[in-house]
């Protein structure tokens, strides 16, 4: 009787076996269920670049056909002092009239985060100004100042001007963009002071570079702070989100799921666009102290183009 009493023991232990597997299974497939049907639940979003470039300032065009004693003004009142003599082709060909000189202005916080141009150097937040580009051409071809040649620029403020400001230049080769004070990693050696000149416009400086130009200094703390961003209810990859510090008049901006590099104790206001499926705008805001790394769960909300510029406007 042994013999068929193991035998019944053998089957109801491979009965249960396979419940088990069954179970566990079935258990695994509706995991998988759910977590695709949340995923798929997600609101997803557009890039909103396209909507930010059609908003972003317009590159300004000066024709230089003939010598005079300048200056070139931009329509915010940037002053710009140069001469024909510090420009040469990238191979060190010497330049003739007419060329043409090209400029960019970001004053505001709204014309930074239109034009995705954060203030931030090695990861942190810096005290900026204003940004502009000031670049010249020929025939098409990009010309480049001489060595040991300069610009002269003013960047005229409408706040209370503040000393010790600093030339920095943009690094394109990141993005987004990452300012440098030091010339020597473009491989120009400085012979200018890096320090504006507080006058009656605003912030004066010599260049030695054209391009990205950023009247900064940096912020005094040894605490930096990261902002992460999550959501239940929507896809953040297409989110652009910035964060505006109205202090030190600082923008950054959201690299993968985070933004680096704020000051402890620093008010910020998060600013987030997005573009429905259907070209709608969608935005998300809110003010907080960072006094800590954190994580913040956000939701977006329907919007339109006059109410974001609105918000932009009053940041």
């Amino acid at each position: 009787m042994r013999p068929t009493i193991n035998k019944i023991k053998m089957k109801k232990s491979n009965f249960f076996a396979v419940t088990l597997k069954f179970v566990i299974a079935c258990a695994v497939v509706l995991m998988a269920c759910s977590k695709d049907r949340i995923e798929q639940d997600l609101n997803t979003y557009e890039s909103p670049n396209q909507y930010l470039d059609s908003k972003k300032q317009d590159e300004q065009v000066f024709v230089i056909d003939t010598s005079g004693t300048g200056p070139i003004v931009g329509n915010q009142g940037t002053t710009i002092w140069g001469s024909i003599d510090c420009l040469e082709f990238s191979n060190g060909d010497s330049v003739d009239y007419p060329f043409i000189v090209k400029l960019v202005e970001l004053y505001s916080a709204k014309d930074m985060i239109y034009y995705q141009m954060p203030t931030i150097s090695a990861n942190k937040a810096i005290q900026s100004a204003g940004e502009i580009r000031l670049r010249a051409e020929k025939n098409g071809m990009s010309l480049q100042l001489k060595a040991g040649c300069a610009y002269k620029v003013s960047m005229p403020s409408d706040s209370a001007l503040m000393n010790f400001m600093s030339v920095f230049y943009g690094d394109e080769t990141v993005n987004p963009i990452n300012w440098r004070s030091d010339l020597s990693y473009f491989g120009i050696t400085p012979l200018q002071n890096s320090i504006f000149d507080v006058d009656t416009i605003g912030y004066s400086a010599f260049i030695e570079k054209l391009g990205w130009i950023n009247a900064d200094r940096l912020i005094n703390g040894s605490l930096f702070h990261t902002i992460s961003f999550e959501s239940d209810v929507d896809d953040l990859t297409n989110v652009a989100i910035f964060a505006y510090l109205p202090e030190t008049h600082s923008v950054l901006q959201k690299v993968g799921n985070n933004i680096n590099g704020i000051p402890d104790g620093v008010f910020t206001k998060i600013v987030a666009l997005a573009l429905g499926v259907n070209g709608d705008l969608y935005y998300y805001y809110q003010e907080l102290e960072v006094n800590g790394s954190q994580t913040l769960n956000i939701s977006l909300s329907p919007t339109t183009d006059p109410a974001f510029t609105q918000l932009l406007d009053g940041l």
